[in-house]
């Protein structure tokens, strides 16, 4: 199995002058993840993309937590919902949106009992994941 690993990640929050937001895009689809990519890159996020739950999650071992995470809801190995529990259990409280293309009414709820912070059907929209990610990547002005 290969696992990528997540050098430097920012914290909950952006990091201070200097660097940028990452941001976790996992999603089987590589087109997927080279799209939300180049989304995100217009507002200077660093994207990491991750085929699998399991990847993002053995990268996130001993690392500190990204700005945000966008997820699919069917992942092949670790589901969306199963990947929010996981990361609550290991105390992250990360930001993250889930992506479906089977979207209903029972899995957006379950979603956001689950913790996410939006559910956004596929394909989706760019205005309305930017409009969830962009404030989470600004800069604190302190």
């Amino acid at each position: 199995m290969s696992t990528r690993r997540i050098d430097s990640l920012a914290d909950s929050r952006p990091p201070a002058a200097g660097g940028r937001p990452v941001v976790c895009v996992v999603d089987a689809d590589p087109a997927v993840r080279e799209s939300v990519r180049a989304l995100l890159g217009t507002i200077g996020a660093e994207v990491r993309g991750f085929a699998r739950g399991n990847d993002l999650l053995d990268a996130l071992d001993g690392g500190a937590a990204p700005a945000c995470i966008v997820a699919d809801l069917g992942l092949p190995d670790v589901g969306g919902l199963a990947l929010l529990g996981e990361l609550r259990a290991r105390g992250l409280r990360v930001p993250t949106i889930l992506l479906s293309t089977e979207a209903d009414v029972s899995s957006a709820v379950s979603a956001m009992r689950a913790g996410a912070l939006d559910f956004i059907e596929k394909p989706y929209i760019d205005r309305a994941l930017l409009n969830q990610i962009a404030p989470l990547l600004r800069y604190d002005e302190h």
